[in-house]
């Protein structure tokens, strides 16, 4: 595969992660979190494409896993939470504990082992290739904690209701992708 395409694949998965990394970043996470948030995800984004090309097209259609219908779901849960925490005032973790940060690598990055299956490449361009998809969606997922956190401290309050705003966009998307295009 060409490196250019895998680079453009590469920031297409990445996109995801970003938009909501974003949304969820005005809820100033600290540095800390937001690196261990993103690494996590760079580490999904490398063993997930890996599973999917091992797995093959024909495990998938069995299983009958739905990207976008979870993602929906993902989505929809950070925007009830993010509304709730605008209307009380109060600051609402994200339960980005362990267990809620393997939720959300998992979330962003089942579009990456979808992507496996495509693959008919050697093993070493396959690792090659989840290695380039691990290091961009780690920097547009630590970007959009960033960029989210400068939100924060530009608009207050009203970065916490833009960002359950895009969450509630995203996920209806993801549901009407689901329902109409599948």
């Amino acid at each position: 595969m060409n490196l250019l395409i895998t680079l453009l694949i590469a920031i297409s998965l990445s996109m995801d992660a970003f938009s909501l990394a974003l949304s969820i970043g005005v809820a100033s996470f600290p540095i800390k979190k937001c690196f261990l948030l993103s690494f996590t995800v760079g580490v999904f984004h490398f063993f997930m494409p890996l599973l999917g090309s091992i797995m093959g097209a024909n495990f998938i259609e069995k299983l009958s896993i739905n990207p976008e219908f979870l993602s929906g779901i993902i989505f929809l849960y950070i925007a009830i939470q993010m509304f709730k925490e605008y209307k009380t005032g109060e600051d609402i973790e994200f339960n980005m504990n362990i267990i809620g940060t393997l939720i959300f690598a998992f979330g962003v990055s089942l579009d990456s082992f979808g992507v496996g299956f495509t693959y008919d490449m050697s093993v070493n361009q396959m690792i090659i290739t989840s290695l380039i998809f691990s290091i961009f969606s780690f920097f547009f997922t630590f970007l959009g904690l960033l960029i989210g956190k400068f939100i924060n401290k530009i608009m207050g309050s009203i970065a916490i209701l833009v960002g359950a705003s895009i969450m509630t966009i995203l996920s209806i998307i993801n549901f009407v992708n689901f329902c109409y295009f599948n």
